[in-house]
């Protein structure tokens, strides 16, 4: 019964600490690579820090985070997984308060810009690149 007990609490204190699944929206611009590991993935603060050539994957927002230090490192996180799901190298994160706006409770909005290097393509990253732009074309010709 104690040991019930325990998990039920660590299941909610868990829950408290996550951020929602639907607070996340991506934007693909290019296409997805094969899935990575989070911590393979780069984070840079601006476009000036890039020193190799790359790609724009998508964009991902992640919308309605507290203003703390901890729930902005949660989302940065979470931005991470999302983006190295669809194979990114790197990620630019920038921020929008909603305080700026003079809102009652502020919020944060993460807009993170998910990059692909394109110096040490594989050959089924280039394919990957091959098939997206066949659907591009496919998608202009049905308009």
């Amino acid at each position: 019964m104690k040991a019930l007990l325990l998990m039920a609490v660590s299941m909610v204190l868990m829950g408290c600490a996550t951020l929602e699944q639907a607070n996340a929206d991506w934007i693909p611009i290019g296409p997805e690579f094969p899935a990575k590991k989070a911590k393979e993935v780069e984070l840079i603060s601006g476009r000036q820090d890039v020193k190799r050539p790359y790609g724009n994957l998508g964009l991902l927002r992640i919308k309605n985070i507290k203003p703390d230090r901890d729930s902005l490192l949660m989302g940065i996180e979470k931005g991470r997984k999302i983006a190295a799901s669809k194979g990114a190298d790197a990620i630019q994160v920038n921020q929008y308060n909603s305080a700026e706006d003079g809102a009652a409770d502020p919020r944060i909005t993460l807009i993170i810009y998910a990059i692909k290097y394109v110096d040490n393509l594989t050959p089924e990253d280039e394919e990957a690149i091959e098939n997206f732009q066949v659907l591009g074309m496919l998608n202009d010709s049905n308009s």
